[in-house]
């Protein structure tokens, strides 16, 4: 089977009729590649094929309404999907819902209609409900998360060791275990249904247990709908997420953060703000007191060398003016009042020593003249040195330091500012940022209650599900406690015999399937991983549908050790070993596959796994995605590619033939 044409009307952002064709390949297989940048719709043309196909809540379908036309009191969705069968049959199926004349349409307003043309007849609405098991007979809603998916699904798979284990059901329905299993369980109703019907029942253990079987049943009833609501709710509040978070990037250009984290900017914002003012503040104080002597503390050395210099200069002068006096007692010093030598000197010898020392003296130290500037004694040249001691130790070069905090506190202040985004912003601005922090921390808080209640109710159901069984098989050891005619007793014994044949089908069948599978996702993983050449097996549990990855030495590698990449690697390689060993042939619709993915596993991906994926690969994708060299690398695969285009200002999304670069 193979997607010819889609055609879209008042659902989200295609407010107008928007048309795509899908032409099929040269050689039977064909891709058709769609673009479109992060908003454009992309998404909601994925949520278009299946809503068409199977139909929606009118609660889901009115929130999903064009908003422009909603505002003009048209509340209309029409959705056509043209399909051509494997026998060349083409199928046209045609889901709208309308409100009609109603002055302000709700959601219980809708009235949903379903058109099903087959070969150009159509079927008559008798038959609506036969025609729609006809197309989930055709395509299974069960499986098309196999076939249609997203970089969601790739990382629900991807999420850890044991997320093939949580998808078992659905694994079971797309490799055709589910329906034999079912068979199964028909043939087992049958039978306890006749055996109730044609034997006397008078045990009162066998009526009590029968009345807490149907006790049982309705508990398990009111909690699987208990299920369904709380996941309702939780994908509604998934959903007001992601506006709110949009709505935050489309207004400030930005990832959203936490309120914690934005109360905290502010709260930092607020006190480096309030130390910039105290240092401004003790700056123009100290500037106002001493910057006069902070100016002339320049100067302090200059004037300090030269109170030192003239101080030296004046000490030598008077050393050259009493030099006669100072030689004849430095030589008097000599004899008196003992010799210094053992010989005394003789009068000639002092008189010699004299003349030495009186040279000596008025040479000097060799000291160069100096002219005297400030020409201070030797007591006002000490109060000099003191009073600039005193200025130096005071607070006027405090202000240097103060200089340099005052700079980095700016800095600080212009990045907390820019992270804030509201720090400049306007007050109608500041309400909108709080809002959607508001929305965002709300829609967050109940997605994480939601989560919670769903994982306990899954808890609640399996216990459940556990005692229901448990009493099914009290009941049945207490029919066979019972007599019964020959003719029942057969029939029940061939009725055993049959579901047990079916019970040991489903394993034989759930073995080779599962082989199949291991083989076809190892088969692809081998292509696509950049490490395929360190793994010698992948092995697939066939009861729990756990995987496990061996080495060249076979040691297990737990996924959770595989890289982000190798993870997601995995997940596609899994899904195409599923579309392979079901054997459907479907097409298959991926959004945005290569977004997480490094260039190495992005190349495996486009020369892989897209022109091997199926007799009909529809992707969507953005232009970071599949880039200029990706779409030459696709162009010969290519049946056809297009561009969703959204004008912003008119919030209206439109398609048009050829890629980004051919458009």
């Amino acid at each position: 089977m193979r997607i010819k044409r889609l055609t879209i009307e008042g659902y989200k952002s295609f407010q107008y009729e928007t048309t795509i064709e899908f032409p099929a390949g040269a050689e039977g297989k064909s891709i058709f590649l769609i673009g479109g940048m992060n908003g454009a719709g992309k998404t909601s043309l994925m949520e278009a094929i299946t809503i068409c196909l199977y139909g929606a809540k009118p609660d889901l379908i009115y929130k999903a309404i064009n908003r422009k036309e909603l505002a003009r009191g048209n509340a209309h969705v029409a959705i056509e999907l043209v399909l051509e069968t494997d026998d060349l049959a083409e199928i046209v199926v045609k889901r709208s819902w309308s409100a009609g004349t109603v002055p302000e349409p709700k959601a219980k307003d809708l009235e949903e209609k379903l058109v099903v043309v087959r070969d150009g007849k159509r079927v008559s609405v008798q038959n609506k409900q036969m025609w729609q098991d006809f197309i989930r007979s055709l395509v299974p809603p069960g499986i098309t998360q196999f076939f249609f998916f997203d970089g969601e699904k790739i990382q629900e798979i991807a999420a850890d060791d044991h997320s093939e284990v949580r998808l078992q059901a659905s694994l079971e329905a797309a490799l055709g275990i589910e329906y034999v299993k079912r068979l199964a369980d028909d043939v087992l109703h049958i039978k306890n249904q006749e055996r109730q019907g044609f034997v006397e029942i008078s045990d009162e253990d066998l009526e009590f247990k029968q009345s807490e079987l149907k006790k049982e049943k309705s508990k398990l009833e009111r909690k699987r709908k208990e299920r369904a609501e709380v996941q309702q709710a939780l994908d509604d509040f998934k959903e007001q997420y992601e506006e709110a978070k949009k709505r935050f990037q489309a207004a400030f250009q930005s990832e959203p953060g936490t309120r914690e984290e934005a109360r905290a900017n502010e709260k930092r914002r607020i006190q480096v703000s309030t130390r910039l003012g105290q240092v401004e503040n003790e700056i123009k104080t100290l500037a106002e007191q001493f910057l006069p002597l902070g100016i002339a503390g320049k100067l302090f050395g200059d004037l300090r060398r030269q109170i030192e210099a003239e101080r030296e200069s004046s000490q030598q002068e008077a050393i050259r003016e009493n030099a006669e006096a100072l030689a004849h007692q430095i030589v008097r010093a000599v004899e008196e009042p003992e010799p210094i030598y053992h010989e005394r000197l003789t009068p000639e010898k002092m008189a010699e020593l004299e003349r030495r020392i009186l040279r000596l003296l008025k040479e000097g130290a060799g000291i160069g003249e100096v002219k005297k500037l400030l020409n201070l004694s030797e007591r006002e040249a000490a109060r000099v040195l003191h009073r600039m001691e005193e200025i130096e130790g005071s607070e006027v070069f405090l202000i240097a330091p103060l200089l340099d905090e005052k700079r980095e506190l700016e800095v600080e202040l212009r990045r907390l500012e820019a992270a804030s985004q509201i720090g400049a912003a306007s007050e109608t601005e500041r309400e909108l940022f709080e809002q959607l922090q508001e929305e965002m921390e709300s829609a967050s808080n109940q997605i994480g209650r939601k989560t919670e209640q769903l994982r306990l109710l899954e808890e609640e159901l399996l216990a459940l599900e556990k005692r229901v069984q448990e009493i099914e098989a009290e009941i049945a050891r207490l029919y066979d406690k019972h007599n019964v005619s020959k003719e029942k007793a057969d029939f029940i014994n061939e009725c055993d015999a049959i579901a047990n044949l079916l019970n040991q089908f489903t394993v034989r069948l759930r073995k080779n399937k599962v082989h199949l599978l291991q083989e076809k996702t190892f088969e692809m993983y081998k292509r696509l991983s950049s490490k395929s050449g360190l793994i010698k097996d992948l092995v697939i549990d066939p009861k729990t549908y756990e995987v496990k990855i061996r080495d060249r030495n076979g040691h297990e590698i737990k996924k959770s050790g595989l890289s982000a990449g190798e993870k997601e690697i995995f997940a596609v390689s899994l899904l195409w070993g599923l579309a392979q060993t079901s054997q459907l042939d479907l097409p298959i619709i991926i959004d945005t596959p290569l977004s997480r993915l490094d260039s190495a596993h992005r190349n495996s991906i486009v020369n892989n796994y897209f022109p091997n994926a199926g007799e009909q690969v529809v992707i969507l994708s953005t232009d970071t995605e599949v880039d200029g060299a990706y779409y030459e690398e696709l162009k010969p695969y290519l049946s056809g590619a297009g561009i969703l285009e959204f004008d912003q200002r008119r919030e209206l999304t439109t398609f048009h033939p050829g890629y980004f670069w051919e458009h």
